[in-house]
Order: structure tokens, then sequence, then C-alpha cells
């Protein structure tokens, strides 16, 4: 990066049609299952349509699962546990995908071991679970990236983060990945586009490999090399 002064390092330029991708769990409590999905509690709005993958009890009666959001409701706000942080609570259904094939003979096991008959519940079938099993969601979502610059950028999605929470990221830049753990610096409302809420967020790169940071470095000289 000889000839590259601080100030053209770290300046953000505008990118067109730059894509990537994100991994995002949120922690959920389950309240009920069925053989066809399940009913949970959290402090994350979940997006209807979205698809998660959870995992479901502990070895060896571990279940690996699906499942694609049905509803989500705002139910009101609690007190963080050891905290006074008063956190918002939603209750989210979520049906599973590809439930007739091997995966159902495994949520029978689980099932068996570990929920609660309730014969209030027996009519619809779903049943509560022993202890309320926490899970994490694990989602995939995509980004357009607006902005750019060695050190971050500012990306537009359908995910709104708080700052602070940190995840995994991987751009196609040319055609090489880059990819990085990441910071959210600060987020807001982008609009709405058919029904669908848009966020921008400005993204911090945190202790980006060598060899991928050598894949952004090079990016970027050649974009400012084009503007030059």
């Amino acid at each position: 990066m000889a000839g590259w002064d601080k100030e053209r390092r770290h300046r953000r330029f505008p990118t067109e049609d730059l894509k990537g991708s994100f991994a995002y769990a949120v922690d959920a409590q389950v309240i009920n299952i069925s053989l066809s999905g399940l009913a949970l509690q959290t402090a994350t709005q979940l997006n209807v349509g979205r698809k998660y993958s959870f995992r479901l009890g502990q070895e060896p009666d571990t279940v690996f699962l699906q499942g694609t959001v049905k509803w989500c409701h705002f139910c009101g706000t609690q007190k963080q546990e050891g905290r006074g942080d008063v956190e918002p609570v939603y209750r989210a259904g979520i049906a599973f995908d590809n439930i007739l094939t091997e995966k159902a003979e495994e949520l029978l096991r689980f099932m068996e071991r570990n929920v609660i008959v309730d014969l209030r519940q027996r009519i619809n079938g779903r049943f509560k679970v022993e202890a309320g099993g926490p899970v994490k969601l694990e989602s995939v979502h995509s980004f357009m990236v607006k902005t750019l610059s060695l050190v971050g950028m500012l990306m537009e999605t359908d995910l709104s983060l708080e700052p602070e929470t940190r995840f995994e990221l991987e751009m196609q830049l040319n055609d090489t990945i880059f990819a990085s753990r990441a910071r959210v610096v600060h987020t807001y409302e982008a609009g709405v586009v058919d029904e669908a809420v848009f966020y921008r967020m400005g993204i911090e790169f945190l202790g980006t490999p060598a060899d991928h940071r050598h894949v952004l470095e090079s990016f970027i000289r050649k974009e400012l090399a084009k503007n030059n």
C-alpha cells in the first residue's frame, strides 16, 4: 500500500451492485411444540417469511431443523434478569420445513423425552417443552454495500441490529470472497419497499485475516484508480 496516505485508505466511496451476506443468531425460548412447528418467545422481532435453522435438545437427543416464521406479535416488555434494562417481548410461530422426512422420527424421539403432556393442549396437538428449552435461531441475511472503505462500510439490509452487535460477513469482491468479523456502529431505517422495511447500518471490520484484508486493499486500490 505504498503511496497511500491515511485519508485515501480510509476514505469511503460509493459502490454499485456490490452484495454480500451475514449470519446472525437470535436467542429464543420455546413455549410449545408439535410435529408441524413450534411457538417461541424472543426479544427480537422476527420477519414473517424468514427461514431459520436451529437445534433442539442436547446430545445425544439433538435435532437439527429448519423452519419458516408464520406469525410474530409484540406482547409487551420485561426486565432482563440481573439487570435493570427493559427489553421487548415477541411471540412467534415457526412451521418446520420438510418435516415429512427422517427428521420426523428424530423429532418424535425428542418430544418423547422432553415434552410435558398437557391434556388441555391435546386437541390441537401442541405440547409444552420441559424447562422451556432455549434455542438459537440462525439465519443468513443478504445486504447491499452503499459505501466502502478499508475499515468499514455502510450497508443496506432487511434486519435492524443494535449498535455493538457483532457478526460474521462475507461479500464478493471481483472474483474473490472477502470475509471478516464486523461490529455495528449505528443503524437507521432507510425506507419501505413493497411493505418490507430496509435498514442502513454503519459497519466496522474487526480482526480481518491478513489474506482477506489484502483482498479488500486490492479492490479499493482498483476502485480508487478508476475514479482518478
